[in-house]
């Protein structure tokens, strides 16, 4: 019984790794396309592209990347 627990709570563990993993992914392209194209992309453009990545992740199941993203969109959104 407690092989079946500890192989849930690795399952567990490698399901949040691989959510962060995915958003981080998801962020640093955001910050590579406003790099190439600042002029194109402010705070307002980068807030609702990190939202519509949210939308997505959730839409496919992906609900610890969905939630990272949101939080960091709120984050965005908080910033002067």
């Amino acid at each position: 019984m407690r092989s079946d627990m500890t192989r849930h709570m690795s399952d567990d563990l490698l399901d949040e790794i691989e959510q962060r993993a995915m958003a981080e992914r998801i962020l640093l392209n955001i910050l590579r396309a406003t790099l190439a194209f600042p002029e194109a992309m402010d705070r307002s453009g980068v807030a609702t592209m990190i939202s519509a990545a949210a939308t997505e992740r959730q839409r496919h199941g992906d609900y610890g990347a969905a939630d990272l993203l949101r939080h960091w969109r709120a984050m965005v959104d908080g910033w002067d």
